[in-house]
């Protein structure tokens, strides 16, 4: 799974990257999110076209075992996602994310980026509705097999979008399952950028291993 997003970006670079036209909330510099916390999420809209607003990291109500995390190998297999693979299609900005293993007793922790900087995560969003009136934004991360930078950590990776495929994941037109499929790849390992992380303080240290595994 990814235990956390880094999204440190200011919201002119947002803006201009990801075409917004309209800001609803947004809350920068933060260096770890975390599942069922607020997080960042962009969205089309039928009238106010595309919206960076905060929801929470996390589908509610728990329908789903992992509601924070989507396989892409599910995507079309789980009748209750229907509507919102469809329909409500988001993108997660990001300037990082983590995945940690466990070595004997020891953790390893590594930060994962693009060379490129900011980019963008696909997910789905959903809006719960309580007894109450209230009314909750919910996302879910969509994830696809790990590239050789994050498989000896775990087996599956955020879906990291290509550029030119971030219209056409937002756009709230219905589309076919292998166009999306197609849009989940894994990211190419050498355009990462993988940073060992210590125990105190998070602080970067030396990989004793050749750059070609883990650039």
């Amino acid at each position: 799974m990814c235990e956390a997003i880094a999204i440190t970006a200011q919201s002119s670079e947002l803006t201009d990257k990801f075409e917004l036209d309209n800001i609803l909330l947004y809350i920068a510099n933060r260096n770890e999110v975390t599942p069922t916390d607020t997080i960042s999420a962009i969205f089309e809209h039928k009238e106010s076209g595309r919206i960076l607003d905060e929801f929470r990291w996390g589908m509610v109500p728990y329908w789903a075992k992992d509601s924070v995390h989507m396989d892409r190998s599910q995507l079309f297999h789980k009748p209750i996602y229907e509507r919102i693979v469809q329909k409500q299609r988001c993108i997660i900005p990001c300037n990082g994310f983590y995945v940690t293993r466990t070595i004997g007793k020891e953790v390893h922790r590594l930060k994962l980026m693009m060379r490129s900087g900011t980019f963008a995560i696909a997910g789905l969003y959903d809006v719960f509705r309580q007894a109450s009136g209230f009314e909750m934004r919910t996302c879910t991360m969509m994830m696809t097999e790990a590239n050789a930078l994050v498989s000896p950590y775990q087996p599956l990776m955020p879906a990291i979008l290509e550029p030119e495929a971030i219209g056409d994941w937002l756009h709230r037109g219905k589309r076919p399952p292998y166009e999306l499929h197609s849009m989940l790849h894994p990211m190419d390992e050498l355009r990462m950028i993988g940073i060992p992380l210590g125990d105190a303080g998070d602080e970067e240290v030396e990989l004793q291993a050749p750059r070609t595994e883990w650039v």
